[in-house]
């Protein structure tokens, strides 16, 4: 029953990756898919361009598997996104049968399952085209096997584990090795450090009984030098990529500090969603409550391993919060090593009583926002909620009438939030246009991708508000995102309003905005323009 029913939520869920919107977008998805694209029409299929040139940011392997899907189901977002959602099963496959290895519980695996898989992580990345669907997937693989490999003493599973690890070096470069490095580190600092009548003492036997497992890692050696020998041996770009990619991207990121680490924090907190509070609950108790239990050295290992790849992600210029990703499964991992039980932690006093206040939340913002939808849903949230504190007797649903209220609070703000405040379909405000060449007006560059890969029968070129007479003489159309002054011979044809994704007013002009009920304040208006004379 909990197999079908899974199936049929991740069937749902499917549905919604040919949508172009996307509930939580990620600006560099429009890259991808438009790397992907741009290779199929030029037949680029080793090496993937970008704006007709070598695409120089990641490697290969996310666009090869977009282009295979491509070219199995036809040019769509749904071909594409299909990648990371696969990646998202077989995640959640990995989680199952590592988070029941531990705990020796099926109902307690279900139910870590469920929350994992309703997490805010799990929702955005598994179903975008982006690499962090599938780098939670390297990392969780790289850990499964390497916990058989203890469990059953058995050297093949670390071995195809790190084998396996060279793979995700084709995703984003050296940072997936990074990252077992770390692992393995953290677990050699546990088995090494021992902490004997208040003195620390360290042993080198466990470097000794150890030295296969990093012995085999070379392994994961093996694709990328075969990546990096034929773009440095049989590509003409191959020696200017490799070094773009090595020194700016990558190498470059530690130059100088301009992003503050708390975003790094606030990534812990923000994709851990809804069940943050009940995650900062285990943590608190790992941290607090050491114990003799069996799985006690892997609860620390996991616990050294977040803080490790916490400090590294400090130290780079660029610290966005979704640079955690990779890692959230295992906090997730927690309750299974601390032997905890999800009802003990979902029932906590702070997380029982939490649920409500965000269901109330909405409740406030669908009158505000006048949604009934949501207003409805919200509603009933909070007399399931309310009604599961008040029953004392019933245990079953009390932890019940709480855990599946806050399973669905993010798919809630997706589906009753989100998508009816949504920004109008670009390819429906510009239909009619198709096969002709349009400019669009922009100071990102990403917007006209975006409309490109939308409008894939026409040609779309990017231009800056101050250039347009000279990047594009020959555009049919003009659709202006930014404040443009166009010559006498365009003609304004139709307009709609979009979100502002960066707004420059002030705290009393927002609170006065909301009073008054005005999202044009919030909203900046797009314009398509038509070569012919004004009247």
């Amino acid at each position: 029953m909990f197999f079908a029913v899974l199936i049929f939520l991740s069937a749902i869920f499917a549905m919604t990756l040919g949508v172009p919107d996307a509930a939580f977008p990620q600006g560099d998805e429009i890259m991808h898919i438009r790397s992907i694209r741009e290779s199929l029409d030029a037949g680029s299929y080793t090496l993937p361009i970008l704006s007709g040139l070598p695409n120089p940011y990641k490697p290969p392997l996310l666009f090869w598997m977009g282009m295979f899907f491509d070219k199995i189901f036809g040019v769509s977002y749904f071909s594409e996104r299909l990648v990371s959602f696969l990646f998202g099963l077989g995640t959640l496959t990995l989680f199952y049968k590592l988070y029941q290895s531990i705990s020796q519980s099926v109902k307690e695996t279900k139910l870590a399952t469920l929350a994992f898989a309703f997490s805010f992580l799990s929702l955005k990345f598994f179903g975008l085209l982006m690499m962090e669907g599938a780098m939670v997937f390297f990392t969780l693989l790289y850990v499964y096997l390497f916990y058989r490999s203890k469990k059953e003493n058995n050297l093949t599973y670390v071995a195809w584990g790190s084998f396996f690890v060279g793979f995700g070096y084709l995703l984003k470069g050296p940072i997936l090795h990074i990252y077992i490095l770390l692992f393995l580190f953290s677990y050699l600092y546990i088995k090494m450090l021992r902490v004997r009548k208040g003195h620390f003492q360290v042993s080198f036997r466990p470097l000794k009984v150890e030295k296969p497992t990093l012995l085999l890692f070379s392994l994961s050696f093996l694709v990328p030098i075969l990546w990096i020998s034929y773009l440095y041996l049989f590509t003409s770009s191959g020696k200017e990529l490799l070094r773009f990619f090595f020194i700016t991207e990558n190498m470059g990121k530690f130059y100088a500090a301009n992003q503050s680490g708390l975003r790094i924090w606030a990534g812990w907190l923000l994709y851990t969603i809804p069940f943050t509070i009940p995650l900062i609950h285990i943590t608190w108790i790992s941290i607090r409550k050491p114990s003799k239990q069996k799985n006690q050295i892997w609860s620390i290992v996991v616990m050294v391993f977040l803080l490790s790849v916490t400090i590294f992600h400090l130290m780079p210029n660029r610290k966005d919060p979704y640079y955690v990703t990779p890692f959230i499964a295992f906090l997730f991992l927690l309750p299974a090593l601390k032997k905890e039980t999800w009802e003990t932690l979902i029932l906590s006093k702070y997380n029982q009583y939490s649920i409500p206040i965000f269901y109330f939340l909405f409740v406030i913002i669908a009158i505000l926002l006048r949604l009934p939808a949501l207003f409805a849903i919200s509603l009933l949230g909070i007399i399931i909620t309310v009604g599961a504190l008040l029953t004392l007797q019933n245990e079953r649903f009390r932890f019940y009438g709480i855990f599946l209220p806050q399973l669905i609070l993010v798919p809630i703000t997706m589906f009753f939030l989100i998508r009816p405040m949504a920004d109008p379909d670009t390819a429906k405000q510009l239909t009619g246009i198709q096969s002709k060449e349009i400019c669009v007006i922009t100071e990102n560059p990403w917007t006209a991708m975006d409309i490109q890969n939308r409008i894939k029968d026409s040609k779309v070129s990017f231009a800056l508000p101050l250039t347009y007479r000279d990047t594009c003489p020959n555009a049919d159309i003009m659709v202006t995102f930014a404040e443009t002054t166009l010559s006498e011979d365009w003609v304004k044809d139709s307009s709609w309003f979009q979100w502002k994704q960066h707004l420059n007013l002030d705290s009393n002009q927002i609170l006065r905005s909301l009073l008054k009920m005005d999202k044009r304040s919030f909203q900046s208006e797009v314009s398509v323009w038509k070569r012919g004379e004004n009247k």
